[in-house]
């Protein structure tokens, strides 16, 4: 049984089934689905000792190709708050500097994370088009989230131009009859 992830700067640490649950559900699932898959990837990985978050990843994007509207919203944490694109194969490109695609809005990025306003309001444009073609209210939702996440971890963002950008989010979620993110503590 796997018992070591060896992460992506060569350190290792103790393989947790729960971080792929996790994973999962924050993608939309329900947690049994995310349980599920879950217990099938560490049944695929049992005869290792160690194995590589790529390859992890990789298995995680195999089993939600049967979800996916689940699916896309794991490749847009990946866009948004990681700051690379994953493909298919599970492996990933960091983008440091040059064209980063996020859907139908193409904007020029320096480190990973959002750096200004003009992203955040180009992605719920982009959120709102997706609602407004049929993706589940659910999952618009959950994708709201991980772009209040990246505003929050964003590192080039400005104060100001983050407390403007959490002001459009819950704009967007009142809108569409969703409660706002409230802060648990000042942005600093």
């Amino acid at each position: 049984m796997v018992k070591k992830v060896i992460k992506e700067n060569g350190l290792e640490e103790d393989f947790l089934k729960e971080k792929i649950v996790v994973s999962c559900y924050k993608t939309g699932l329900d947690v049994e689905t995310s349980r599920k898959i879950a217990d099938e990837i560490e049944k695929e990985l049992r005869e290792k000792e160690k194995v590589d978050t790529k390859e992890i990843r990789k298995l995680v994007l195999q089993k939600l190709k049967k979800y996916p509207e689940a699916k896309e919203t794991y490749l847009m944490y990946d866009k948004l708050v990681k700051g690379r694109i994953t493909y298919e194969d599970g492996s990933y490109v960091e983008i440091k500097k040059g064209n980063l695609y996020l859907g139908r809005f193409v904007k020029d990025v320096g480190e990973p994370g959002l750096s200004d306003i003009e992203e955040v309001e180009g992605i719920l444009r982009e959120l709102q088009e997706d609602l407004d073609h049929g993706i589940s209210r659910q999952t618009i939702h959950r994708r709201t989230y991980i772009l209040f996440l990246a505003v929050l971890r964003s590192k080039h963002m400005k104060k100001e131009d983050k407390i403007k950008a959490i002001e459009l989010i819950n704009e967007f979620r009142k809108r569409n009859g969703w409660k706002e993110f409230r802060l648990k503590k000042k942005i600093g």
